[in-house]
């Protein structure tokens, strides 16, 4: 049994707002960004303010939150009438997600240790070394593994039967269809703005593809465009992962910036 984690409290500032936040310093991914003092998918803000969309007073849904960067900064853009939802599969990093939320003194966040999908009940989750002395990435975890996992309660977002939401943030390594079908009573009734990470060689895990979760968007009446288009990423396809996915009836109403 170890004895203490290894983690560090550091101050993030953004628009005049101080974040604080406990860090595993050897996750090579999101804590890198905060280590850097830099925003961790800088795109999905920048969306919000180059076509003048205001959030505040509605719900966020944050599936994959990690530690918590992506929640910490829609729970200050929602504001003390809005709410945002996180769920988030690992453990350990539930724990440091709800750290990071009580750390800064956020009571319109309510977090949750459980995997989403299309099915209700438990599902295998990847357990890493969280005590790895080299860099790792805490966010490239998996669901449904053979070996080295723990169990974790497995829901459909539809079962939580959220409402007024404006936002639905998926990043969940290749599972990214389960959530899309668990959650198309949400979806339909809600008609959120969806980021979605989108990667081929971590879909393929799960026998799927990104022409199989584009159409699914496209079946629910989704136009969906990849952010960062004609700029080289450091990933596998060389391609920025992330795409933003508009409602059909809002994105015809429009002229929308995606950069």
């Amino acid at each position: 049994m170890k004895s203490t984690f290894r983690i560090e409290a550091i101050s993030n500032k953004r628009d005049n707002l101080e974040k604080r936040y406990l860090l595993f310093p050897n996750d090579n991914a999101v804590t890198s960004t905060l280590l850097n003092n830099t925003l961790y998918e800088p795109w999905i803000y920048q969306f919000l303010v180059d076509n003048n969309l205001d959030i505040s007073g509605s719900n966020v849904v944050d599936i994959g939150a990690n530690n918590g960067q992506i929640t910490v900064e829609f729970a200050n853009l929602v504001g003390d009438n809005g709410k945002v939802f996180s769920f988030e599969p690992q453990r350990i990093i539930y724990y440091q997600l709800c750290g990071n939320v009580f750390f800064n003194g956020l009571d319109n966040v309510h977090c949750f240790n459980v995997a989403l999908g299309d099915n209700e009940g438990f599902i295998s989750i990847e357990k890493p070394n969280y005590f790895d002395k080299g860099p790792v990435n805490f966010g490239n975890i998996h669901v449904g593994v053979e070996e080295n996992y723990e169990l974790v309660q497995l829901h459909k977002l539809d079962s939580y039967n959220i409402e007024n939401i404006s936002i639905i943030k998926i990043d969940v390594q290749g599972y990214e269809k389960r959530v899309l079908l668990g959650a198309k009573e949400t979806i339909m009734k809600n008609r959120p703005i969806i980021y979605i990470e989108i990667e081929e060689d971590q879909l393929q895990n799960y026998g799927e593809d990104e022409n199989s979760v584009v159409n699914l968007l496209n079946d629910y009446g989704y136009f969906t465009k990849r952010f960062n288009e004609g700029i080289s990423f450091q990933t596998v396809s060389g391609l920025c992962l992330d795409f933003v996915a508009i409602p059909n009836e809002l994105y015809n109403s429009r002229e929308w910036i995606i950069k």
